[in-house]
């Protein structure tokens, strides 16, 4: 049977890596496998839980370059042993079966990534359960082979992020995007399995949520830039997604306009009116989703899409402004420009 050499990047991930490793060793099915975990300068007890896991554990654990998940990662991938690279981070959980659906993917010698899928964890806190379904809405129209697949959840063939140069370690959010667009560009395909599931700890509370949303936001720019050809999003982001950003850009700049004006022009209250009229649209298409996802998934935490999802939209507005200012002071791109650590648990 193949082998396969696991990496799992950790920053700051005492509280839930124990698990992740777990659910990783469950996945032996008599093939060779390794576990490489990239220690990334965490700031909170993460080295201790793993050396103390080494004593009963197959790990081998190595000291990361600190300069964020896509360089740890990479730090994994070039001591990796064997051709197939599965890349888990540090906060999923994979699901029994999950190794062997993926790798019965890559029998196909014209793949080299295939993604499993996230599914909703119903104990989950109530914005990091607002998170997965969301993305279960958009994996939900997923083709067997996408043209995106993400990391952290996902098989690779180790020959072919050689072949293309590894991830790009100098983005954040993104990253997986990049990799994605560049391996297809050398002719692999990639593939979503849906048999393959896993469930991920996403950011809890409103600070959580949306400062990982602003990294979305933020490191979508940074792929756009680097391929204007995905202006319009891929296969997990498409434009309707792509558009909300945008539309709320717009309400804010006629609200705004509107209120600075009311004062000196008679029609700025057409200027509010528009910027109100298309905060409704938003707010209409994302209460029309959310109904659908809590009749297929009878979670009630889909209903809050309107009010979570408008913040998340201003919270990309925001990462929009930021980044086109950096853009124009010629700064340069840095991976926690849009990836934010998890804070130390106290």
């Amino acid at each position: 049977m193949t082998g396969v050499s696991f990496v799992v990047p950790v920053h700051n991930g005492a509280a839930c890596v124990g698990e992740t490793i777990a659910s990783i060793l469950a996945q032996s099915d008599g093939r060779p496998m390794e576990i490489i975990v990239v220690e990334d300068g965490s700031r909170d007890n993460s080295a201790a839980v793993l050396e103390s896991m080494t004593a009963v554990c197959p790990l081998t654990v190595i000291s990361g370059p600190g300069r964020g998940a896509a360089a740890a990662v990479n730090a994994g991938v070039r001591i990796a042993r064997y051709p197939i690279i599965c890349q888990v981070d540090q906060d999923v959980v994979l699901e029994p079966g999950w190794l062997t659906a993926l790798v019965a993917c890559l029998s196909n010698p014209a793949v080299a990534a295939a993604q499993g899928r996230y599914i909703v964890d119903g104990n989950a806190s109530f914005f990091a359960r607002i998170t997965g379904l969301d993305l279960e809405q958009r994996y939900a129209h997923l083709e067997e082979h996408p043209n995106h697949v993400c990391t952290g959840n996902t098989a690779y063939r180790a020959s072919a992020l050689h072949a293309v140069g590894l991830l790009d370690d100098s983005m954040g959010y993104g990253y997986d995007n990049d990799l994605s667009y560049r391996l297809q560009a050398a002719g692999y395909r990639l593939a979503f399995c849906r048999a393959a599931r896993s469930r991920h700890r996403w950011r809890e509370g409103w600070t959580g949520y949306l400062a990982q949303q602003y990294g979305f936001g933020y490191g979508r720019l940074d792929v756009v830039a680097r391929h204007p050809q995905r202006w319009m999003g891929d296969a997990v982001s498409p434009v309707s997604m792509m558009a909300h950003p945008l539309i709320m850009a717009m309400a804010l700049c006629l609200l705004g306009a509107g209120g600075l004006l009311a004062t000196s022009l008679p029609w700025s209250n057409t200027l509010v009116t528009a910027g109100l009229a298309l905060v409704l649209v938003l707010a209409i298409e994302r209460t029309v989703t959310g109904i659908r996802l809590w009749k297929r998934f009878g979670d009630s935490a889909a209903l809050a899409f309107p009010l979570v999802h408008l913040a998340r939209d201003v919270a990309w507005v925001a990462a929009v402004v930021v980044w086109t200012y950096r853009r124009v002071l010629r700064r340069g791109v840095k991976p926690e420009h849009s990836m934010m650590p998890r804070a130390a648990a106290r």
